[in-house]
């Protein structure tokens, strides 16, 4: 936490602050707070299991799999009991407790890092079999920081029975920052991959409906819209839009430090992935559900408690 703090302040106009105003000035600094985020984070993540067919994934061969990441330390013997249809229905059962846990913060110590260790093994077990997509990455980073913090402090069954330990009040608060930063710095180095890899040329008239074409011809993915077959008539005005997506992946990061920009920024955010479903296919659910760590929910908790359709109800 001090590193994080000493990092960004101490090299900026923020450096006559205290730790604590620092983190003040920049998110909710609330035990309620982090265990909002905490029950979003995982409800996301319980949200995708339930909705998912694990079970037919014990039906795949596992000679056509290939091991990704820490999965490749895995020996196959392991594989082979795990990759069948009594493996799958016990991983996602398990999964399922576990992120309900999690969610509802029961157990949140041993939950949460429990929840992160099967969201690795249920997300690399899948990329294992060939579709490797970048949409739940920040979300398994989110679980992580999760598991190593107290976010089962407030907004949790654990605080109904557990006597609250008195921390600082920035305990609560540089998770959440170091959330916005790792989701910042993931468009932000998305933005700056392409420019080095394909240069100017990236913003080619061609490029965006070319790629768009390619990726609406299979039926792989989990939309089939058909809007890509009449960006080429539009071809001069791709360039530009391709630019402005590049500046606001570069300029994500502006997001956690300007209040005025937060919302334009995410609102960008949400209309470029909208945008990038209907001509491209490619669905990051997962990723635009982690931008509910740039709410400040107890604020939005007070809001709706002074509305008298509230009340009554």
């Amino acid at each position: 936490r001090r590193v994080l703090f000493r990092s960004i302040v101490e090299c900026g106009p923020m450096r006559r602050l205290s730790e604590t105003e620092f983190y003040k000035r920049l998110v909710s600094n609330s035990a309620a707070h982090l265990g909002m985020v905490r029950a979003g984070v995982h409800g996301v993540f319980l949200y995708t299991v339930l909705s998912s067919s694990l079970v037919e994934v014990g039906y795949l061969p596992t000679t056509i799999l290939r091991p990704v990441g820490v999965l490749s330390f895995l020996s196959w013997n392991f594989f082979d009991r795990l990759v069948t249809p009594a493996g799958m229905m016990a991983l996602k059962g398990a999964l399922v407790v576990s992120l309900l846990m999690s969610t509802f913060g029961y157990l949140t110590r041993t939950s949460t890092k429990t929840s992160a260790l099967l969201i690795i093994l249920y997300q690399g077990l899948l990329r294992s079999f060939g579709n490797q997509n970048a949409d739940e990455m920040t979300g398994i980073y989110f679980l992580i920081i999760l598991a190593f913090t107290p976010c089962g402090d407030a907004f949790s069954l654990d605080s109904l029975y557990r006597t609250k330990q008195p921390r600082e009040s920035s305990a609560y608060a540089y998770p959440i920052l170091l959330m916005q930063l790792v989701l910042s710095w993931c468009y932000f180095t998305a933005g700056l991959s392409k420019i080095r890899i394909s240069g100017l040329a990236y913003f080619s008239k061609d490029n965006l409906p070319i790629q768009a074409i390619e990726h609406s011809l299979d039926n792989l993915h989990d939309t089939q819209f058909r809007l890509a077959f009449y960006m080429p008539q539009f071809r001069d005005f791709t360039g530009i839009a391709m630019f402005f997506a590049i500046l606001w992946e570069i300029l994500f990061p502006i997001a956690v430090f300007s209040r005025r920009a937060k919302p334009w920024i995410l609102g960008f955010g949400l209309v470029f992935h909208l945008l990038i479903m209907l001509t491209m296919n490619v669905y990051f659910f997962n990723l635009m559900a982690m931008y509910l760590v740039f709410v400040d929910w107890p604020a939005v908790a007070r809001w709706f408690t002074r509305q008298s359709l509230f009340r009554r109800l």
